[in-house]
C-alpha cells in the first residue's frame, strides 16, 4: 500500500487537545467537516473508539456523514482497516461509527452506551431539547462532543450557547472560514468571488460565516448591505467636543427606543442606542444623564407633546423636568412610505458603531452601566441591538396572497427603526428643500 501524506489546515491543531466540547463554526469552504471526518477516522485507527454521528433530523443514511466518511476512507487508503456497510462503518480493532438523527431516534440515543465522541453535524439545526438528550448520554469518562456548522442566526441554540453566551467550562470554540483553509479549491473560490460580487450580504453569511441579519422583506435591506459593503459599521470613537443628538420613539406598553448620533462633517455617526419597555420616564432620563454625553438636541415624536387624561405633565414636560432638554418635536408625516423613503435617502451618510468588548470585564467596557440588564449594559451591546432592529424592520407578509404588503410589520424591531425614522424626518425637515408633497396632520405616523 502506498503511503498517503495527510495534512490538515493549521487552525485545527487544537482539535487534538482534550476538551469536553469542541465547536467549529463559520462559512463554507473552511474544511470543517472534511477535517473532522479525517481526524475521527485516524483516531479510530490508533485505538478502538465508539463514535456517534448525529444531527437534528436524519430520515435516511443519505442525510448523514456516512458518505463523507466513506470518501475519506478511500482517500486515505484505509479500505483494509474499515469495513463499510450501507448503515455502519467498523474498524478491525473494534472502532465503530454509528449514525442516528436525534429527533427520530431519541430513545435509541438515550440507550446508547460507551460513546467516546459524538459528532453533531449541521449543528445549527439542533434544538435545545435535542442537546438535552445528547449531553447527558455522552457520559463516558473523557468523552467529547464535537459540533460543526455553518453560521446561520444569532439565536440558533448551539450558537447562542457556545458563541453568543459564555460557553460551558472545558469548551474549545473556533470560528473557521475559507481563509483558514490553505487547501481551498479553485472551483469554490470562483463560486465565492461570484457571490461576493452579486450578493454581498449572502456572501458574508455563506463564505465569511457572519450571522444572517436581514429579515425576509427587510425594509432597509439594500441600505444595510451598502453599509456593510462600504465598512460603515465599525468602531466609532466618541468625539467629546461634538454634540450628541438623540432621536426617540416613545411607548410604555410598547418599547421606547433612543438613537444617539454625532454629526461629524457629512457623516451621521450613530454611537449608541437604548431601549426599554414598561418603564417610566425616569428610567430613560436616568440613562441619558448617567451615560453623560455632550448633548445637543433631543428630538421626540409629535405625541410627546400631547396632553393625556389623568396625566398632570405630558411626556415632553416629564423629560424636561428630569433635565433632558432642549427638546424639539419632529413634525408628523401622514404617509409611512414617505418616512421610510427619507430613511433610505439618508442611509448613505450613516455610520454605525460596532464594538468588541466581550474579551474584558464589563466594568472596563465603554458605556458600562451596572444597573442595566446584561444585554444592554455596554455601548457595543446596545449599538448592536439597534442595528439588528434596522436589519429586521420588515414589511408585513400576507399569508393568503403570498406577498409583502406596503405596511411594516410591527414587532420588536419597529420601535428602534421608528426612532431612526425620527432622525431622518428631523434631518429632512431642517433642509431648505423640504418637500411640499409631504402632508402634516395630527396623529401618529400612518
Amino acid at each position: 500500500m502506498n503511503e498517503v501524506e495527510i495534512v490538515f489546515p493549521k487552525i485545527f491543531k487544537e482539535l487534538d487537545e482534550p476538551h469536553r466540547y469542541k465547536v467549529m463554526y463559520g462559512g463554507r469552504g473552511s474544511g470543517k467537516s472534511w477535517t473532522v471526518a479525517r481526524k475521527l477516522l485516524l483516531k479510530g485507527v490508533q485505538s478502538p473508539i465508539r463514535i456517534l454521528c448525529t444531527r437534528e433530523l436524519q430520515k435516511s443514511i443519505k442525510q448523514s456523514v456516512h458518505k463523507l466518511l466513506k470518501d475519506q476512507i478511500d482517500a486515505m487508503q484505509l479500505q483494509n482497516f474499515y469495513m463499510v456497510t450501507d448503515s455502519s462503518i467498523k474498524g478491525i480493532n473494534g472502532t465503530e461509527f454509528m449514525f442516528m438523527g436525534v429527533k427520530m431516534n431519541s430513545h435509541e440515543i438515550k440507550s446508547t452506551e460507551g460513546i467516546d465522541i459524538c459528532w453533531i453535524e449541521e449543528a445549527e439545526n439542533l434544538t435545545e431539547s435535542s442537546f438535552d438528550i445528547i449531553d447527558p448520554t455522552i457520559r463516558k469518562e473523557k468523552s467529547e462532543i464535537w459540533c460543526t456548522y455553518n453560521t446561520r442566526f444569532k439565536f440558533d441554540y448551539l450558537h447562542k450557547k457556545f458563541v453568543i453566551d459564555e460557553p460551558p467550562p472545558d469548551s474549545w470554540v473556533k470560528l473557521i472560514n475559507y481563509t483558514d483553509n490553505q487547501f481551498f479549491p479553485d472551483v469554490l473560490k470562483k463560486q465565492m468571488e461570484t457571490m461576493k460580487e452579486r450578493d454581498y450580504e449572502k456572501y458574508l453569511n455563506v463564505w465569511e460565516g457572519q450571522l444572517k441579519q436581514l429579515a425576509q422583506g427587510a425594509i432597509f435591506g439594500k441600505q444595510i448591505v451598502d453599509v456593510k459593503k462600504n465598512h460603515r459599521i465599525t468602531y466609532i470613537p466618541i468625539q467629546k467636543n461634538c454634540e450628541v443628538d438623540t432621536f426617540s420613539d416613545l411607548g410604555k406598553n410598547d418599547q421606547t427606543a433612543f438613537w444617539f448620533m454625532q454629526r461629524v462633517g457629512l457623516e451621521y455617526r450613530f454611537i449608541d442606542y437604548f431601549e426599554g419597555r414598561l418603564e417610566e420616564v425616569e428610567y430613560y432620563t436616568k440613562f441619558i444623564k448617567d451615560i453623560g454625553y455632550n448633548y445637543g438636541t433631543h428630538y421626540m415624536p409629535h405625541d410627546a407633546d400631547h396632553d393625556r387624561l389623568g396625566m398632570v405633565r405630558n411626556i415632553r414636560e416629564q423629560f424636561e423636568d428630569g433635565g433632558v432638554k432642549p427638546i424639539e418635536i419632529v413634525p408628523v408625516i401622514s404617509q409611512k412610505t414617505a418616512a421610510i423613503q427619507m430613511g433610505r435617502d439618508v442611509f448613505p451618510n450613516c455610520w454605525f458603531h460596532l464594538g468588541k468588548d466581550d474579551k474584558i470585564a464589563d466594568s472596563e467596557c465603554e458605556g458600562y452601566l451596572e444597573w442595566l440588564p446584561d444585554e444592554l449594559n455596554t455601548r457595543s451591546k446596545r449599538a448592536e441591538r439597534g442595528f439588528e432592529a434596522l436589519c429586521n424592520y420588515r414589511y408585513k407578509y400576507n399569508d393568503d396572497d403570498k406577498v409583502f404588503q406596503r405596511k411594516p410589520h410591527h414587532d420588536w424591531a419597529s420601535n428602534g427603526s421608528d426612532a431612526f425614522l425620527q432622525f431622518a424626518q428631523a434631518d429632512k425637515s431642517s433642509n431648505d428643500d423640504w418637500g411640499s408633497d409631504l402632508n402634516y396632520q395630527n396623529g401618529s405616523i400612518a
